[in-house]
């Protein structure tokens, strides 16, 4: 028979403990002490925008995609693979851009929201599209090339 712990003199809930205690006040970082925290040059805005990253994924596609074609064994297949493997993470990146340069007057977290989802479902409803319509198929080229244009992002990041 199971006990309930609760009946025990010894047993706590944290989440009950934490949640009786007067919440503290936070105050928010000066511009002084977030220049002595993180730097001068964290709080330059970013010259990486999100059109700039969309382009910068279709270089690495058109790159990729040209080594493919160039270096594999079948040419034209891993090519083309390669292609629709960045293809599926450019385009909703292209249509996310697009949508926040369209909503920067009104910028909301539903918006930002509803773009990533929407992004999420174009990549997979264009992976199942290249799965099912192009016969020819390379898995390698196409996932290679897929994770390379989406780490785009990481290098982005980097790029202040």
């Amino acid at each position: 028979m199971v006990q309930d712990r609760r009946q025990d003199p010894d047993w706590r809930d944290d989440w009950d403990d934490n949640a009786r205690e007067k919440d503290e006040a936070v105050d928010p970082l000066s511009r002084a002490d977030a220049v002595k925290l993180l730097g001068e040059r964290a709080l330059r805005p970013s010259r990486m925008t999100p059109g700039k990253v969309v382009v910068a994924q279709v270089v690495v596609t058109l790159l990729s995609a040209v080594a493919w074609a160039v270096f594999a064994q079948d040419r034209a297949a891993a090519g083309w693979s390669a292609f629709f493997g960045g293809m599926a993470c450019f385009v909703p990146s292209g249509f996310f851009a697009l949508r926040l340069y369209v909503s920067r007057k009104q910028p909301s977290v539903g918006g930002l929201v509803a773009g990533e989802a929407i992004k999420i479902f174009g990549t997979v409803a264009l992976l199942v599209l290249v799965i099912v319509l192009y016969r020819e198929l390379r898995w390698v080229p196409l996932l290679v090339t897929f994770l390379l244009a989406l780490k785009t992002y990481w290098v982005a990041l980097a790029v202040r």
